[in-house]
């Protein structure tokens, strides 16, 4: 009996070990787990027309600076303005004492009038006159019209033997020194004029110089320096203040060799400064250096730029943005689907389902998308959400290709 339940106890053992094996010996399929597919975020790559940029930097620099200077020496009176005042054109900054000029002035007019009534000029005549009309040439025409009369006269007296000879010599003397006598007050009278003329200079230079007294603005803008103040005795030529014109304002920056064939006359730019937070300014291109410097390698360009608001400085540093080919089609994706890492810049492309590694080249970057130099057509879809996890090859599912910068490309891009 105890033999026979070794033998169940057996069969027993055997059918569980077989059990077992069946188990063991199941189809893998059973047990495998399907390949991990993620879920993304897609755009497609689209051509389009922008305006093709490159980013240069430069400086804003005034449009005109004047060192305003004396035109006559003397005294500081009074100024009338400091740093940072802003004036008109015209404004007077400072004033020299007028009293010295003012006696200079009126010492010149006097010489003026007392040589207009030596000629006999009335008040308000003009100084052009015929030198015969004047009553120094009147009085020796006169003369010498009566000595030439006499001497005619006694030559025909003479020549009957009416007159003795010592008279007739005696009015030809006579005669020939009216003669001289009238030619002398016509020279005279020239010379005067001439004197004339000198002494109007005078009183014009006076007259000028009284005025030069008050120091005016030639442009407008605003005192970058004052030089002087009240009470200094100013040289001619001395500085009185410095002022630059604010509007329009220039912005100075060089263009590398190889786009400066691409730059002209008219070309848009636009830049920040880092005093104006949150602002983009505009301007044109205006002037254009006639060579590239041998040294840096570049172009020199100014652009013209509307300062009536007077938000920007002269010295301000500029980051730029200028067009080198307007009109440029190109291929465009959202700039969030670009990785850069370690110096390399990459994007994701679906293909087959597939996330695929691709280096590409990029360009302009314009309102949320940037130009795809190479690696990318259009058409194709890139990957934008979710890459910090994507690996080469793996399967995604896109869960949505409606990206919203897509929706607003067409505005942003046409410039």
């Amino acid at each position: 009996m105890k033999h026979g339940m070794v033998i169940v106890f057996l069969a027993l053992a055997l059918m569980g070990l077989s059990g077992c094996r069946e188990r063991a010996t199941a189809p893998d399929a059973v047990s495998a787990h399907p390949e991990n597919v993620m879920k993304v975020s897609a755009a497609l790559a689209e051509a389009r027309t922008i305006d093709r940029r490159i980013e240069i930097v430069g400086t804003l620099l005034p449009d005109d600076e004047v060192v305003v200077g004396a035109e006559v020496e003397g005294t500081v009176a009074r100024v009338n303005v400091d740093l940072g005042s802003f004036v008109r054109r015209g404004q007077i900054l400072a004033e020299i004492d007028r009293r010295e000029f003012q006696l200079r002035l009126e010492q010149a007019r006097a010489a003026l009038a007392e040589a207009r009534a030596r000629l006999g000029l009335r008040p308000g005549q003009g100084d052009e006159i015929d030198p015969e009309r004047t009553p120094l040439v009147e009085q020796a025409r006169a003369a010498y019209e009566d000595a030439r009369s006499k001497y005619e006269s006694a030559r025909r007296l003479y020549a009957t033997g009416d007159i003795p000879e010592q008279r007739y010599i005696e009015a030809e003397k006579t005669f020939q020194a009216r003669r001289a006598a009238y030619r002398a007050a016509i020279d005279s009278v020239r010379n005067q004029l001439a004197g004339l003329r000198r002494l109007r200079a005078q009183v014009a230079l006076a007259e000028k110089e009284l005025s030069d007294t008050i120091i005016r603005a030639p442009i407008t803008g605003s005192v970058t320096v004052k030089h002087i103040s009240a009470g200094e005795y100013l040289k001619r030529g001395a500085p009185v203040v410095t002022l630059v014109k604010l509007t329009p304002l220039r912005l100075r920056a060089s263009v590398p060799e190889p786009y400066a064939a691409a730059v002209t006359v008219g070309r848009e730019l636009r830049f920040t400064v880092d005093a104006v937070k949150g602002e983009t300014f505009r301007g044109r291109v205006t002037r254009i250096s006639p060579s590239v410097n041998p040294e840096t390698r570049s172009l020199v360009i100014e652009a013209e730029i509307d300062n009536r608001d007077f938000k920007l400085r002269p010295g301000y540093f500029a980051r730029a943005e200028l067009v080198v080919e307007p009109n440029a089609r190109v291929v465009l994706i959202p700039s969030r689907a670009v990785v850069r890492y370690v110096g390399l810049t990459r994007v994701y492309v679906i293909e087959d389902g597939r996330a695929v590694e691709r280096s590409v080249k990029l360009g302009t970057e314009v309102d949320g998308w940037i130009e795809v130099v190479e690696g990318v057509r259009a058409g194709e879809q890139v990957i934008t959400s979710n890459l910090s996890r994507v690996k080469n090859g793996q399967p995604v599912e896109v869960e949505s290709s409606n990206d919203p910068v897509s929706r607003v490309i067409g505005k942003a891009v046409r410039l």
